[in-house]
């Protein structure tokens, strides 16, 4: 009730407070316990039989502490001056019986005291600190004092200090027993579920038999004391049964009563009045008391010692991992342990409650050892079987530690009483495996292992090691391998190690190749795989070398890589390490900023020579010719040096250093005065003179790639050869690069083909006579996604002369029949005419080709299509050209010859062509006004035509006096920007119907005709 105030306060108010009425309590008790045990019967006039104080003394100080210490001595001088004592002789009595609960306190405190009582070290400490300490001195100091004020005299002295020591001490034990095992736990436990109806049936019991004992005596006389065995016996069964506090408190109320019956001249323990003092009889009170405590005390004490030991010994079961199993034979009971059933997973232990069920499980081939031992009549007692035997559990074998003992056997020696105990050994057993597996892996793999400690020491090496070092493991053991000695032989194998101990601190591994000797001097090529291992603390402990003898791999590998990176015949590197040499060879020269020549030089009428002497003559020939050119190779230290390297049959390359190009050209010669000199191609023959051509480009003045170069300078080397061999020649970048744009731009018309960028203008002809559209000139424009509408001038020529050109021309054809397709269906009545290129008009199948584009569509469209050529392109080949027309004609067409004029056509060329238009060149119109020649030449081509039955068509009309003087000479169809520039095909059906002719005549006479409104622009190329 107080706990819940002390809670509210501050920690040290609550303190302050918890002492006051703690010591308030020791002090009424103390004065209560004082004035009973003074009720109590004395042995003399100045000695009680029990002094209860005492006890409520030491219980205080053990259970509160030294603190309370006041609180006694206040209540004992309470008691003293209550008992008649004069102050100062209460005051000297006080502090002896304060002194001693107080020593004997201190020293169970220091001790370890436990107040339970549960082992014989506790219930030694309470009586020999309490009754062989504590109560020693108090009763000494009592007595003494006693003497000391004239109370008792001097020869009364042994005897009042005895009977004083023997009061104190049963009161210590009567009182402080149950004080200090008092606790709310222990009491709820005694009267728990069905403890409650015993525990009430043991009190009882004590009770009325002690009621019986004091209120028989006046009928039974002493046989009365019978009645007093019955309170120890119910009291031991208490202690036993429901612990030391409940079973204490109820001795402390039976001896408390039995004190204040006897004082009361009741019980068998009370005498006759002698003298007019009631007397007792102290010998057999304290007697029973002490039998009382004894029976209370010793087998709670008892009962301890037995739960410590089996505590103690499960724990060591537990601690061992042990199961044990106790079967008897006889009875058919078996006990098992909570590790064995977890062992053989169990919930219980009805699965091997007896030995037969358990030797069921286990395994057949160890079950017959097990069940030959049980039956070993002649074993001594206590002897027993160990075994490793696999037992079943759950669905698999599980190997166990089993040690089985026959305890007891009857008198034929048949076992009577068995006790096994298993322990789980199959991790040690899968360890074992795993070692031995281990073990023959080490001693039987192929490669060697070596085993060091943290300071490359051997421990241990296995046979193949040995074999491969030729060194036996006794020498190995206790030294350091040559191969991690800190001190290598040679650079290369001191770069290795320094590469080996940096992978070792960093990562604990290393893996590569070392070069080591034999015992006897031979090198062999090792591959060695070094790891560190740790030990549980992180601290390095050992050193695992695999090592694999790869001396042949590794021959095999040079062997390889020579045939793969050199040539055979002349030990010059290959065209495969060529390539990795001049990749180097362009890192060099940039970070170095010198000039590089790629040279490819050939042999000149090499193939001559092989007729002539044969072709192992020509071997020695290039063998011979590879030596000198390794001797006229320059190098500048590690820094750089030249390279020659084969490239197949009579061809070499070379990689010559130079720091500038007049260098360059003096190395290429130095090489052709090198090869130049005599050949003996034959022994004893004379020798032959072999010259050879070379070509060469200068790097980074030519900033392709390694490939490129190599094919520059191999065009070079051609060159050299068209200009009559024996010579060089360097390769010209800039017309390299050149070619490469114009190929680079053939591939954009490409992909704008591909990407149906090509799209067609259209540019009206019409007949300036009658104001007549009479059809559209389909002209190609590029749709540049970056650059808008680009004319063909700018793009067509590059594609002239490759099949390009002819893919545009079947293109443009295709969309032009598409387009004529979709005016002839709205109405439009329009023809169509199309530039055809030279390249375009020779291919085979240009007129199978036109047939199939007509027969895509079924409107008859043959008719509306006219065809231009070039004058040029027509001549080119007359009869080709006259048989294609002829073949075209057929299909409805008609051909115009574009630009007539310009190609100085004969008049029997002319009449051989099967043409029917010609076409004015734009440049005659356009200066016909003030040229006369021109003007001639334009009414010269009109008149061809009206005399070769042609229509004749003018180009270029820019202004209405060029369409009149036009119509002057007989020519009435034209088209120029002064009639309308090209425009899209969404343009033309607008155009054509707001089209009203060229000329407009004025209202006044005489003068002559204005011209309409015309939009001027520029001419330009269509």
């Amino acid at each position: 009730m107080l706990r819940p105030l002390f809670q509210d306060l501050p920690p040290a108010a609550a303190s302050l407070l918890r002492w006051g009425w703690r010591s308030l309590l020791v002090v009424l008790a103390f004065v209560a316990a004082g004035r009973l045990a003074l009720s109590f019967p004395g042995v003399s006039p100045h000695v009680t039989a029990v002094w209860l104080p005492a006890g409520i003394a030491l219980a205080a100080l053990v259970r509160w502490g030294q603190a309370y210490v006041p609180a006694v001595a206040f209540g004992g001088l309470l008691v003293g001056l209550a008992a008649g004592a004069r102050p100062w002789l209460a005051l000297a009595i006080t502090l002896g019986s304060t002194a001693g609960p107080w020593i004997a306190a201190r020293w169970m405190d220091r001790a370890g005291f436990n107040r339970r009582l549960e082992q014989r070290r506790d219930l030694g400490l309470l009586i020999g600190a309490g009754a062989g300490a504590g109560t020693l001195v108090s009763a000494a100091n009592g007595a003494i004092w006693l003497a000391a004020g004239g109370r008792i005299s001097a020869l009364d002295l042994p005897a009042v200090w005895f009977q004083w020591w023997i009061g104190d001490t049963l009161g210590l034990l009567v009182a402080g027993v149950p004080l200090l095992c008092f606790g709310a736990s222990s009491w709820a436990r005694a009267f728990e579920g069905h403890r409650r109806v015993t525990t009430l049936g043991l009190l009882l019991g004590s009770l009325g038999a002690a009621v019986a004992g004091m209120l028989g005596q006046r009928w039974l006389g002493h046989a009365a004391l019978a009645w007093f065995v019955v309170p120890p016996v119910l009291l031991c069964w208490l202690a036993m049964r429901s612990g030391l506090a409940l079973a204490s408190g109820s001795m402390f109320a039976l001896a408390s009563g039995l004190l204040a019956a006897t004082a009361a001249g009741v019980g068998p323990f009370a005498s006759s009045v002698a003298n007019g003092v009631s007397g007792v009889q102290p010998t057999l009170l304290w007697a029973y008391i002490t039998a009382l405590l004894g029976l209370v005390l010793l087998p709670h004490v008892l009962i301890g010692e037995l739960a410590r030991l089996e505590e103690r010994w499960q724990l060591a079961l537990d601690g061992s991992d042990l199961g044990v199993a106790d079967w008897n034979l006889r009875t058919g009971d078996g006990f098992t342990s909570p590790r064995w059933r977890a062992l053989m997973d169990e919930p219980d232990s009805s699965q091997t409650s007896t030995i037969d069920r358990w030797l069921a499980r286990v395994h057949p081939d160890e079950r017959a050892a097990l069940r030959s031992a049980l039956a070993s009549v002649d074993s001594p007692k206590g002897a027993g079987l160990r075994h490793e035997a696999r037992v079943r559990v759950r669905d698999g074998w599980c190997w166990f530690d089993v040690h089985v003992i026959v305890v007891e056997r009857d008198a034929t020696g048949a076992p009577v009483r068995v006790v096994a105990s298993l322990s789980d050994i199959g991790a040690r057993r899968s360890a074992e495996d795993r070692q031995q597996l281990s073990s023959n892996l080490f001693m039987h793999l192929h490669e060697g292992l070596l085993i060091t400690d943290a300071e490359f020491r051997v421990i241990d090496a296995n046979p193949t090691y040995s074999k491969i070092t030729g060194v036996p493991r006794d020498e190995l053991l206790g030294t350091v391998p040559s191969l991690l000695q800190p001190v290598a032989p040679d650079a290369i194998s001191r770069q290795q190690q320094a590469s080996l101990w940096a992978a070792l601190r960093s990562s604990g591994n290393w893996v590569g190749e070392l070069v080591e000797r034999r015992r006897g001097g031979d090198p062999c090529a090792l591959h060695v795989t070094v790891s560190a291992v740790h030990g549980p603390d992180g601290a390095l402990r050992y050193h695992v070398l695999v090592v694999s003898d790869v001396t042949e791999q590794r021959l095999q590998r040079e062997r390889l890589e020579r045939q793969a990176n050199f040539d055979e015949l002349t030990r010059l590197p290959n065209r495969a390490r060529l390539s990795q040499l001049l990749a180097d060879a362009m890192v060099s020269t940039d970070r170095e900023g010198y000039l590089m020549a790629v040279c490819y030089l050939d042999l000149d009428h090499f193939k001559a020579i092989n007729e002539r002497f044969g072709h192992q003559a020509g071997d020695r020939l290039l063998a011979e010719l590879a030596t000198r050119l390794r001797t006229a190779l320059r190098a500048r230290g590690t820094v750089w040096s030249d390279v020659a390297a084969r490239l197949g049959g009579d061809e070499f390359a070379l990689l010559l250093r130079a720091g500038t190009v007049d260098e360059a050209r003096a190395a290429v010669e130095r090489v052709l005065r090198v090869v130049a000199q005599p050949f003996i191609v034959t022994p004893g023959g004379d020798p032959i003179v072999v010259t050879a051509s070379v070509g060469a480009t200068i790097y980074p003045l030519d900033s392709s790639d390694a490939d490129t170069l190599l094919r520059h300078a191999d065009h070079a080397m051609y060159g050299a050869k068209q200009s009559g061999r024996n010579g060089y020649l360097f390769f010209d970048t800039e017309h390299s690069r050149r070619t490469e744009e114009r190929v680079m731009a053939i591939g954009r018309v490409q992909d704008a083909l591909d990407r149906d960028e090509l799209t067609l203008y259209y540019q009206p002809k019409v007949d300036l006579k009658r104001g007549v559209v009479l059809g559209f000139e389909a002209l190609l424009r590029w749709n540049h996604p970056d650059h808008g509408v680009v004319p063909p001038a700018q793009f067509l020529p590059l594609i002239e002369h490759t099949g390009l050109s002819a893919r545009i021309g079947d293109h443009v054809l295709a969309r032009a029949l598409d387009q004529l397709d979709a005016w002839t269906a709205s109405g439009l009545d329009l023809t169509v005419s199309v530039n055809i290129s030279a390249r375009h008009l020779q291919e085979p199948d240009f007129a199978q080709r036109l047939a199939e584009l007509l027969a895509r569509h079924s409107r008859p469209l043959g008719p509306k299509l006219e065809l231009e050529v070039l004058e040029t392109a027509a001549l080119t080949d007359i009869s080709f050209t006259s048989a294609l027309l002829e073949r075209c004609g057929k299909l409805g067409v008609r051909w115009a010859l574009d630009d007539f004029g310009t190609g100085y056509s004969t008049l029997t060329y002319l009449k051989r062509l099967p043409v029917q238009v010609l076409k004015i060149d734009r440049s005659f119109v356009h200066n016909m006004l003030a040229d006369a020649q021109d003007r001639a030449i334009v009414e010269g081509v009109i008149s061809l035509a009206r005399t070769f039955d042609c229509i004749a068509v003018a180009e270029g009309v820019e202004t209405p006096a060029q369409a009149r003087m036009l119509l002057d000479m007989g020519c009435e169809i034209g088209q120029g920007a002064g009639i309308a520039s090209p425009m899209p095909a969404t343009e033309v059906a607008g155009w054509v119907r707001d089209w009203r002719g060229l000329f407009a005549l004025t209202a006044a006479p005489g003068v002559a005709g204005t011209i309409g409104p015309v939009t001027r622009v520029q001419s330009s190329e269509l």
